[in-house]
This record gives C-alpha cells, structure tokens and sequence, in this order.
C-alpha cells in the first residue's frame, strides 16, 4: 500500500507539472493563424507510420541515423517494460494480456536485444558530443544530460529484472535463454548476496521509474521536445506540390506576409517546436556552407524563443497588442538572414521531421517587399523590369524573339487553331536575353527539328513567369505575370509545354494550376531523353567529353528527376559522366535560386564559386547542367577560379546537338 501510494502521488505531480508545461505552448498554437491542414487523413497517416514511426530519412547519415533509429526503436520496445513497472506499485505480478507465459520470455528476450542496442546507440551519441572535433549536432549539455538518463534508464533495468532474478532463485545460475542483459546483471549482483541484490533491484525500480517521470517533464522545456510533437509535425505536413507557394487573396488581404510572431501559423509553431537541433539542415546548404548569415536551425530557434516571449501576448487575442509586437526581421532576424537563402530545398530534404523551412522565409519577405517596399536596389530593377518588359533584365520586351531570327520557327499565333495545337517552346527570359543561354534556344532548335517534332514558340507574346518574383515575395507582380500568362496560354489553347529552365517548369507545373493554367510541362533533359529512347533522335557523331553533372536544384530536388540528364549523357557517344562529390538530391545549389541570381553577394564566399571549384577539382574538361541560371552562375564560378580556359560550361542541350549527324 505504501508502494501504491508513493507511486500515485508521484505521478499525479509529475502530470500535474507536465500538463502546466506544456499547456501554454499549445495554447499558443491554438491562437495563432489557421492552416487547413486536416484533409487527406489516408495520406496524413502513411507519411507518418513512414517518416516519424520509420525513421526514413534517419539513414540519409548513416551512422548517426542508424544510432538514432537504435534509440527510437529501442524506446517502442522498452515502453511495455517501463508501463508494467508502473503498473507492478500496484500488483507485482501483472503484465499486459498477451504477455504471460512463454510470450513474456519472447517479449523480455526481445526487449533486452533493444536496450543493448539502445546502449550502442547513447555511447555513440555521447562519443560524437565529446569527440576533440565537433559534430553537426554540437556539445550542448542537453544532448549530453538526456542520454544519460536513456543510458541509466537502460541500466536500471537491466539491474531491476536482475535483483528480481535473484530473489526469485535465490544464487543460482540464471539462464540466458530469454534474459541474457538480466541474467547478466544477476550474475554481476550474486556476489553481493541475495537482500543485498534484491535491494539494488528495487532501487533500481525506483530510480528508472522517477526518471521516466522527470524525463517527461524535462520534454517541454528543451529541443526534446520533438518526442512529443514530430508526430503530429509530420502528420500534418502539407500535402501541396512540393515547392508550391500558398496563394495570397490581394484582393481581400489587410496585411501580406509575416511582420511579427503572431503572423505565423499555428503549424510554423509546430515546426519550431519540432526542431531536433540537429543540423542536418545545415549540412549542404549553400548559405551555410559559404558563411552566409542564415543556419536554419538557429532560424528555428530564433522563432521559437520570440514565440515564447511573445506568448503571453499571442494568447490574449489583444489586437491592438499583437500590432505592437516586435518585427521579426530586423528586430529578431537579421535581415540578411532572410535575403540569403536560395531556396534550394536542401534544408527540407534533410531534416528527419519534415520541417517547412522555406515558406516561412518567403512570408517574411513578402512583408518586408509588400508591406514596407524594403527591397535591395538590384533586386527592385529586376522587378522593374519584369512589370515593364516582361524580363527581369528590362531589355525591351519587341527584343525576345531576336534569337530565333533566320531560324524560320513558327509563332503560336500562326498555327494556332489549324488544328491540334503544337507543343509550346517556352523559351524563358534568359534563352531569350542573355547571351549565352540563347545557344541553348538554338541548341534546343536542332534538336527538335532532327528529332521531327512539331513545335511553335510565342514569339514577342512571351513573358517572364514570375518565378523570381514570388520568391523574393513580391506576390503581386507574380500573380499579374502567371493571369496574363495563363489568359494568353489558355486563349491559344495549349496543352504540352517544353522549358529549358527548371525554375519555369516548377512554375508551370506547380505554380499556375492556383491560376487556372494547367498543362503538360516537360524539361527539355526529359523530352531529350525520350526522344533518344524512342529512336526520334540519333546521336551519331562522336563527342569525346569528360563530362561533371551539376543538378539543379529545381529539376533536382524540387521534381525529384535525377536519372534522365544521367541518362542523355549516357547516350551521347565519347561522352562519359563524372559525379560531384555532392550530387543529386545533395547536390550544392549554384547559389542563383530564391531571386539571389539578381542580388549581389557581399557576404562570405560566393556560392557559384564554391560550387564551381568542387566542379574543377573532377579534372573535367566540361561541367554540364540544365538550367539557365546554372549555367551562368558556373560560368562566372569557373572563371574567378580561372579555369575557364581549361574547363567549359554546357547546357546538355549543347552537348546532345553536337552528337547530331550532320545529315540532320
């Protein structure tokens, strides 16, 4: 009884001490900005058994994942034990229906495999916190006091089912059939005679016990606190096109994007909630990687702590009060934080939780562009010039189609509606303005003639999608590009697109159907490949390149298409493919996306150029990418290293039009 009693008060304080823990943290989440995010519940519940309850993306580090995953799932195994050591303050002979008999030994054989894993797992996690070299994860004392509480919580019972061994069969030689961590403890406490053996048993029993408690409670008040909400973190993870920008209602909308803490959503809370500080979201971001000002983990734990000295005014519902909250950028966020970011993906790709990085950087620009018209004077001419001629470059938009002059390609306009419609060149601004992408315009014409494909392009009609736009959050402009573009594209009637520019094709294919423009977008490394495949296009001449594949980030982690640019090269006679050191889905960003392409870098390392010397050091003769802006940022990376005299930069649109036979 009196076991009973100690055991029922201490759990009614430490649920009492829980629930005043993590109360307000909810209650914040319930006070901030709505986001459906209940739909799909199917689809909600098999990300979740995938990422959270597998650990999917853990192994992505090897090593480490594999320790976690150790940890994790020795946590599941040991939590029947831990509930009936509770449950035994009340009758020591329970166990969970199921369990007795010769169950129980299987369950207590299998437990025991888990806490010796769970041991390897703590050591190794111990190890990378106090190594001489620090780790992705730091030294924080954390880290450090939570795996030792998982270490004793191991140990002691271990040391429990031992004492408990002891007692029941006096010094005797326990088996190992079912028990080999008991049985051993047991052996280990036999010297020390049986009362005293069934003593440290009990203490044991105790000790594991009020460290359950007070590891619950330690949860809320530090990063641990993702035990608690990685699940729903992940179950309600949004179910847009990844990369898709929330649509913002100009019409109605008071205020645009994200001024203060109460302007976030209750699911941005989650998130930074949910963070683990592990830094695997920092591992190959480019930012980071360069000294940028922006590490997203720390972005996470910036929110976090102006959530929770912002609480008790989001809690209030005081309008007038959550008007005079702090901003978040320039007051808590550095403003060359937000600027950095290239929107690569990286970071989300990463992070074992799912964490939603990049919407939250783009709602804090919208408001520093929108609302405060806060915007860097190269990035403003860049929007000047995209709202007057269609281009962010601002060269006169009568000028687009100058490229194709000689070419005899059809316009749109000409062919439309003399039957089916032809597939859509889209050249985009830079294969229409900049110098050297319009090789790949015409590149990308003799391709599609050798091959037979009928096709038309808009001519001076084209515009620029928008993309830089809505990533550097100025969502008016891009919503006037995507209506006109769409009102333009569906008046023809077009179905099937081509782009040369991943960042278009995301925008067509991801972007425009919240406009009404839904079509059938193929990258030209994919409509190439298919045309190889198909026997449509013959590559007959010999083109002896070693060739190093940089991925863009928005062909690459944003369509999850990595196999056909290796499949072209595969195909090109004499061409051989070199993989980067960090490739495909780790693949570094160029440092162009996010609408850093028209911002001057002025802090730490070009990016480019860091991507560009990993590239040099394959000893290639040529690095090849697929998209526009790859192509110019390498260029100019590979000259500052001054190597562009020895190592080319080509869309693979060059190389396959080069393998062309000269009778096409």
């Amino acid at each position: 009884m009196v076991t009973a009693a100690i055991m029922t008060v201490m759990i009614v304080v430490a649920l009492t001490v829980f629930a005043l823990l993590i109360g307000p943290r909810f209650r914040v989440l319930l006070h901030l900005k709505r986001d459906m995010r209940f739909n799909q519940i199917p689809k909600r519940l098999i990300n979740t058994l995938k990422f959270a309850l597998g650990q999917w993306r853990m192994p992505r580090d090897f090593i480490a994942g594999i320790a976690h995953i150790f940890i994790f799932s020795g946590f599941l195994v040991v939590a029947i034990a831990t509930i009936t050591h509770f449950v035994h303050a009340y009758d020591p002979k329970w166990h969970l229906p199921g369990l007795g008999g010769r169950a129980g030994q299987i369950y207590i054989l299998i437990k025991d495999i888990f806490e010796i894993l769970v041991l390897i797992g703590v050591i190794y996690g111990l190890w990378r916190r106090l190594k001489p070299h620090e780790s992705r994860v730091g030294r924080s004392w954390e880290g450090i006091f939570v795996l030792g509480m998982i270490f004793t919580l191991m140990i002691t019972d271990f040391l429990t089912f031992g004492g408990e061994l002891l007692a029941r069969n006096g010094c005797a030689p326990c088996s190992l059939d079912y028990s080999p961590a008991g049985a051993t403890a047991a052996m280990l406490l036999a010297p020390l005679g049986v009362d005293t053996a069934h003593f440290i048993g009990v203490a044991s029993w105790w000790i594991h016990c009020t460290l359950i408690l007070v590891f619950l409670n330690f949860l809320p008040i530090g990063k641990h606190f993702h035990v608690i909400t990685a699940f729903p973190n992940v179950f309600f993870k949004t179910l847009r096109p990844y990369g898709q920008i929330e649509k913002i209602n100009l019409e109605e909308a008071e205020e645009f994007g994200i001024r203060s803490t109460a302007d976030l959503t209750w699911h941005m809370a989650l998130n930074t909630y949910s963070c683990t500080e592990c830094g695997r979201c920092n591992m190959y971001c480019p930012t980071k990687l360069t000294d940028k000002p922006l590490s997203h983990r720390q972005l996470n734990l910036d929110l976090k702590h102006a959530l929770a000295a912002d609480r008790k005014t989001i809690i209030s519902g005081d309008k007038e009060a959550k008007s005079a909250l702090p901003e978040l950028v320039g007051e808590r966020i550095s403003p060359d934080t937000i600027w950095a970011c290239t929107t690569c993906g990286s970071c989300e790709t990463e992070c074992p939780v799912l964490i939603e990085q990049t919407p939250r950087i783009i709602g804090l620009r919208q408001h520093k562009v929108l609302m405060e018209g806060d915007v860097a004077p190269e990035l403003a001419r860049a929007f000047k010039g995209i709202e007057q001629n269609q281009n962010p470059w601002g060269l006169g938009s009568d000028q687009r189609d100058t490229w194709a002059e000689g070419l005899d390609i059809p316009r749109i306009a000409d062919v439309a509606g003399n039957g089916e419609t032809p597939l859509l060149y889209w050249v985009g601004c830079a294969g229409s303005f900049d110098d050297r992408a319009k090789k790949v315009s015409v590149a990308m014409v003799n391709i599609l003639r050798a091959a037979g494909v009928n096709f038309a392009i808009l001519g001076k009609e084209e515009g620029c999608t928008g993309d830089s736009a809505r990533r550097a959050g100025n969502e008016y402009l891009f919503a006037m590009m995507a209506e006109t573009n769409v009102e333009l594209l569906n008046n023809y009637k077009v179905k099937k697109i081509l782009v040369t520019c991943p960042h278009c094709f995301h925008t067509f294919s991801k972007e425009y159907p919240q406009f009404g423009g839904n079509y059938e977008v193929m990258h030209h490394t994919t409509l190439i490949n298919e045309l190889i495949a198909s026997g449509k296009l013959k590559l007959k001449n010999t083109v002896t390149i070693n060739i190093a594949y940089h991925d863009s980030c928005y062909l690459g982690r944003y369509q999850n298409n990595y196999n056909d640019p290796r499949e072209v090269i595969a195909a090109v006679p004499g061409a051989t493919l070199v993989e980067l050191p960090r490739n495909k889905s780790r693949a570094v960003c160029c440092g162009a996306g996010g609408a850093r392409f028209w911002l001057e870098e002025k802090i730490g390392e070009r990016i480019n150029v860091h991507r560009a010397r990993e590239a040099v050091a394959c000893n290639t003769d040529t690095i090849g990418t697929n998209c526009p802006f790859c192509l110019t940022m390498l260029k100019d990376g590979v000259a500052a290293l001054d190597k562009d005299d020895n190592v080319k930069v080509l869309d693979l649109a060059e190389i396959v039009a080069q393998a062309l036979s000269t009778k096409e």
